[in-house]
């Protein structure tokens, strides 16, 4: 059996197969069987380590960028390492300035725009779009809407972006602006991740209330009970169960375990004194289950109108409650 060699940035190359004496018949039988993944011409990755973000980093590395030819939208999120909800990472980006400007070939997608010179910078000596610019970029055609926008730009904000450039640029755009512009106004930089920002759009579209983020809930000595990712006026807590949060949550030393202990603990208290938490996972975001079980505690808990409040019991959309 032939080995396929791998060069070093994760890829396999035709060329580097018949540069280094390797039948290219062991390459097909790869693509056959499944081990391989073909991701362009004469391009492939072995499909145990084909993530998205990692196909779409070898497919950036087959395409030239210039001043005049600029990394933008996904591609240039993948290269600034800025966190998106759902993105299609099949197609590099670019933007360019003229139709002629368009660049030919496999996997490449341009978008004819002006960029003006303070929105264009250089990641690992390729020309991107600012992280302002890309994160408008991606708001303005994300398939996942007003949560895909959420997302981000509570990522970008989280990594420094302006809120004044981030507006400035949103400011200009035509298409899609009433979803970027309202997303902008919501976004905020203590959102840990994507998911979260996900479970708040869902909330948000609903028309609940909007909630605090990373708000401590304390005793009336000051004692800080809890620090949610969400929360109405202390009483409500709602918190995404992703790995972030999961991280946020340990201390030096601590295993995962100690630290969902810890966590049930935090939460029988919480339940004693009164308040309810919500806990919401992957599965309650494709469900969109996350703003009916909201809406059911905020009744409740009477933070908002009891009007046409379910009799009978909690909807099962609800995730596990403290």
């Amino acid at each position: 059996m032939t080995t396929i060699p791998i060069d070093a940035d994760g890829a396999v190359r035709r060329s580097s197969l018949v540069a280094r004496g390797v039948p290219v018949g062991a390459l097909y039988r790869a693509l056959a069987d499944g081990e391989l993944i073909r991701i362009g011409s004469g391009l492939f990755v072995p499909a145990a380590s084909a993530r998205p973000d990692h196909r779409q980093r070898l497919m950036i590395g087959e395409v030239d960028s210039s001043p005049d030819a600029v990394f933008s939208h996904v591609s240039a999120a993948v290269l600034h390492g800025l966190p998106m909800l759902r993105p299609h990472l099949g197609d590099v980006h670019l933007t360019v300035p003229s139709p002629s400007a368009r660049l030919r070939g496999e996997f490449r997608c341009s978008h004819v725009e002006p960029l003006s010179r303070d929105e264009v910078v250089q990641v690992d000596d390729r020309w991107v779009t600012t992280l302002e610019r890309t994160a408008v970029d991606v708001a303005a055609t994300t398939s996942m809407g007003f949560a895909g926008a959420l997302a981000v730009f509570d990522a970008a904000l989280r990594m420094g972006a302006q809120p004044d450039v981030l507006a400035a640029i949103a400011g200009r755009r035509i298409g899609s602006a009433a979803v970027v512009r309202a997303a902008l106004r919501h976004s905020s930089p203590c959102a840990d991740g994507v998911g979260e920002s996900w479970c708040r759009a869902q909330m948000l579209l609903d028309g609940l209330p909007r909630p605090r983020l990373k708000t401590p809930v304390c005793t009336l000595g000051g004692v800080v009970l809890a620090e949610p990712d969400m929360d109405w006026n202390g009483v409500v807590l709602a918190e995404f169960d992703g790995a972030s949060r999961r991280q946020r949550v340990r201390v030096p030393g601590d295993s995962m375990i100690s630290a969902v202990w810890r966590t049930i603990l935090r939460d029988e208290e919480l339940r004693r004194r009164g308040i309810r938490v919500l806990r919401f996972t992957w599965a309650d975001l494709e469900r969109h289950d996350v703003a009916a079980a909201c809406r059911y505690a905020l009744r409740r808990a009477g933070l908002v109108p009891t009007a046409q409040m379910p009799t009978g019991p909690m909807p099962t959309a609800t995730a596990r409650t403290a």
